[in-house]
């Protein structure tokens, strides 16, 4: 058992420190600071002095200040919530606190009365989630929900008064923490209670009095929990006997030994070691300061269970409605001139967008929503997987065994590009059966992620495929088309079976064979993941190498979800070992993500820039072939207005940096996975899988509106101009709040799904725009919540699956954003005022009226 003063900071900006922790061993302290623990999970022992309580699933108990008190593990898992409050802060506005001893201990209360008590379990709920959210002006709300608290105990709770004034208090628990230092030290040795009285220079007698006033336990009480400590470590993390663990422990006899077992924890020495066996990885101590939240102890703890009860003691929804109250905050003011000169833009966005597979761009509900999407957003480019999978039918043996290629189902795909005016990126991928070299697949539709058998197989293939589109769309056609080479090559045994050499000289094979074709038509790589560039050098590689080989563009995949090490390295070593891929890519897709901060996307991109820049002798574009707001295929916040001020900040903010930004996907007919079951599961598309089209596919639509030119841009808006018209895009981007962006998902709900962000304020916007001067009709466009957010009118409308097409088509009515249309004569100033909600998007364009 250990024993020690504990010394806690409080919180940076409040007189409060938070624990999410497992209790594992006997560990005795005692600190100035009052604590509440509530048992989120499981059960509990807690002794103060000497007494022992059990603490189940719900319960909570107060410990006074200074009082000595240890936490026992009951061979149940658990997991505890602890509040510390700063004596010195409580006693500023009641100065006698410390003088009470407070008995406030849930457990002694009958059921009918627990209700009551859910006041306590609810403030420290409040607590948590402010400091999560982590707002301006929150201290004050945590500040508050303590007194509150002290204030309930206060009035509810009995409590007798201390005669000893509480700093001779202090003064005799750092004697008793010199004593119990020194039994600890000389433990083995057999210490005796003259042995501590010779130590401290005093009397036996005064040491035994001493111990058992302030520990609240005898000297031999004590020394029996040492040895039963030292009993449940060997218990634990050893094969020993309970004969030889009894001895070892210091016991007198293996009956004494299972006596104090029993009367501690109530079961025998056998028992608990069984039950602790299957359970012992989440018993580590597991504890974690909540106001940080980022040691890798916190993600150990099964923290979905612990925050889905802590905030059971919450009206989530209301409380989150009464944050949205009116405040009053200061306007914010946008002011431009119209007349000055600005930068121009490529409208970078427009150059790519994605989708699943090939084969899926066969079908017809497909080929539907990809028309209307360049009806509305017209994109130049699009890219795919499995271009050369066996559901395309490309590689083929004769009856003599020669080979054949069928580019039926190529040549009816990129007719319907050529139709819709999209060009397609070529992501060449993955391995046809008939020249694979080993049996792995990946995707539900088993892609083979293996190198040829033969390299001259493959480069054939290619070669005879570039002919093909040359022969049908002409030379200049296909050379104004990308082709990549295979899909995300660093991730070894999931898209690749092979080395980092390997990949390099597979692509230095195809670049080859392809430019063999044209010296014009362009090839690149790698398409390695955001964590590749962050983990590995494995860019600057590629880089290197292809300076002696075909290379005219860099691609990349950005998403903001990293994944431990431990948890990836686990998968992979599972793979080798021959578990099913599939199977293990459903799991890897149940790990906790870990989100990188917002500004990710920018930052990967300048620096996959200063590597290019660092690393090759060539001028290449550069283009994101993955992007998205997950990685996750049934993340459910997909489908949320969220993801809308998502793209449009981090498309603005990216202007300059990367030649394309292609989001995956365009479309949630998709199939990495089974198709989705409900009709907002969480898929990465910008439309769903009945054509209704998401936040995210407005945001797009709303950027296709601004000018070439830009006047201004800020942290929230850019201002536009094309010709005499102008356009105003403002964004209120609340990005995720700390607990979630750490790996805690308990508050994502197939309903509830914005109690993950930031708590942030809406905006409340006075815009000046100067040198106007005529007839206008202007153009209001509103995108939030409650315009243009087909999930959350989903939601309204009472959550319908299998919808009718009536349903459909009252969705399809809803899916736009709000649209307001004025005219005005303009004379120098235009000036309004907008109110634009949290995850709300406002775009205005002045037409110039003849």
């Amino acid at each position: 058992m250990d024993y020690q003063c504990e010394a806690t900071n409080t919180c940076g900006y409040s007189p409060v420190k938070v624990f999410i922790h497992s209790v594992n061993r006997l560990k005795m302290h005692f600190h100035r600071e009052l604590e509440i623990i509530l048992v989120l999970k499981g059960s509990i022992y807690v002794r103060i002095g000497p007494d022992r309580y059990l603490l189940k699933e719900n319960d909570f108990i107060l410990i006074n200040s200074g009082e000595i008190h240890n936490t026992i593990n009951t061979g149940e898992d658990n997991i505890c919530l602890a509040l510390q409050i700063d004596i010195d802060h409580v006693e500023k506005f009641y100065p006698s606190f410390s003088k009470k001893i407070f008995k406030c201990r849930s457990f002694l209360y009958e059921k009918d009365k627990q209700k009551e008590l859910d006041v306590i379990r609810g403030y420290l709920a409040k607590i948590v989630w402010d400091m999560n959210k982590d707002m301006e002006g929150n201290r004050f709300k945590i500040g508050s929900d303590v007194l509150l608290i002290l204030d309930y105990i206060v009035k509810n709770c009995d409590y007798s008064i201390l005669e000893e004034n509480l700093e001779d208090i202090y003064k005799n628990v750092n004697r008793m923490n010199s004593i119990l230092k020194f039994i600890d030290d000389n433990l083995d040795n057999g210490v005796s209670l003259k042995d501590v009285a010779d130590n401290e220079s005093l009397s036996i007698y005064y040491v035994s009095r001493f111990i058992k006033k302030y520990l609240g336990i005898t000297f031999q009480e004590y020394i029996n929990l040492k040895r039963l400590d030292k009993a449940v470590f060997l218990l634990r993390h050893t094969n020993k006997s309970i004969t030889e663990i009894a001895l070892e422990s210091g016991f007198p006899s293996i009956k004494s030994h299972n006596n104090m077992f029993n009367k501690a924890f109530g079961i025998s020495p056998t028992e608990f070691r069984k039950r602790n066996f299957a359970q012992e990885n989440l018993l580590n101590d597991l504890e974690a300061d909540i106001t940080k939240i980022k040691s890798k102890t916190y993600l150990d703890v099964d923290r979905d269970t612990a925050f889905s009860k802590l905030f059971s003691y919450l009206d989530l929804t209301k409380d989150q409605v009464e944050d949205r109250r009116e405040k009053i905050k200061p306007r914010k003011s946008i002011n431009a001139n119209i007349t000055k000169e600005g930068r121009y833009h490529n409208y970078y966005w427009k150059n790519l967008t994605t989708f699943g597979r090939a084969a899926e761009g066969i079908r017809k509900q497909w080929q539907t929503q990809l028309e209307e999407v360049q009806r509305d957003l017209d994109f130049k480019y699009i890219r795919f997987h499995g271009i050369f999978s066996d559901e395309m039918m490309v590689f083929n043996y004769d009856n003599d065994g020669n080979i054949v290629y069928n580019w039926s189902y190529v040549n009816e795909l990129f007719d319907f590009f050529k139709k819709v005016n999209i060009k397609p990126f070529v992501e060449l991928g993955f391995m046809p059966s008939e020249i694979k070299s080993s049996n792995e697949t990946m995707f539900w539709w088993k892609a083979n992620i293996s190198q040829p058998k033969d390299i001259s197989l493959w480069t054939d293939m290619v070669k005879e495929f570039i002919r093909n589109c040359i022969n049908r769309y002409g030379l200049e056609e296909v050379e104004s088309w990308y082709f990549e080479v295979w899909n995300e090559p660093e991730l070894e045994y999931v898209y690749w079976i092979g080395g980092k050499e390997d990949y390099f000289k597979f692509y230095k094979e195809t670049a080859l064979a392809i430019k063999s074709i044209s010296d014009k038509i362009k090839v690149g790589g790698p398409s390695i993941t955001h964590q590749a560039l962050k983990d590995s050098t494995w860019l600057q590689e590629f880089l290197i190498y292809c300076n002696d080989a075909p290379l005219d563009f860099v691609t990349l995949h950005i998403y903001p979800e990293s994944y431990s090490s431990d948890e990836t390295e686990g998968l992979i070593a599972r793979i080798m070992e021959g578990e099913d891929i599939l199977d293990l890519a459903r799991e890897a897709k149940q790990l906790k993500p870990i989100y990188f901060g917002k500004d990710h996307t920018y930052d990967t991109l300048k620096s996959a820039r200063d590597f290019i820049k660092d690393n090759s002798n060539k001028e290449l574009e550069l283009h994101v072939t993955e992007w998205s707001a997950s990685a996750i295929p049934r993340n459910l916040i997909s489908d949320t207005a969220y993801v809308g001020t998502f793209i449009i900040r981090n498309v603005l903010n990216s202007i300059g940096q990367v030649d394309s930004l292609g989001y995956w996907t365009f479309t949630d007919i998709m199939e990495e996975m089974k198709a989705g079951i409900s009709h907002f599961h969480g898929g990465f598309g910008l439309i769903n899988k009945e054509g209704l089209k998401k936040p995210s596919y407005n945001a797009y639509y709303l950027l296709s509106k601004l000018g070439p030119e830009i006047i201004e841009q800020g942290e929230d808006f850019i201002i536009t101009k094309k010709g005499e018209d102008i356009q105003v895009l403002i964004y209120n981007f609340a990005y995720f709040d700390e607990l979630f962006t750490r790996g805690d998902i308990s508050l994502l709900t197939m309903k509830e799904r914005y109690l993950i962000y930031e708590q942030k304020d809406p905006m409340e916007v006075q815009l000046n725009l100067e040198g106007l001067r005529g007839r206008y009709k202007i153009t209001k466009y509103e995108l939030n919540r409650e315009h243009g957010s087909v999930f959350d009118e989903w939601v309204r409308m009472g959550m319908p699956e299998n919808m009718t097409e009536e349903e459909i088509g009252y969705l399809k009515g809803k899916s736009s954003p709000k649209m307001t249309v004025e005219y005005a004569e303009i004379d120098e100033n235009y000036i309004t005022d907008l109110y634009i909600p949290v995850h709300g998007v406002v775009l205005i364009t002045l037409n110039k009226q003849i």
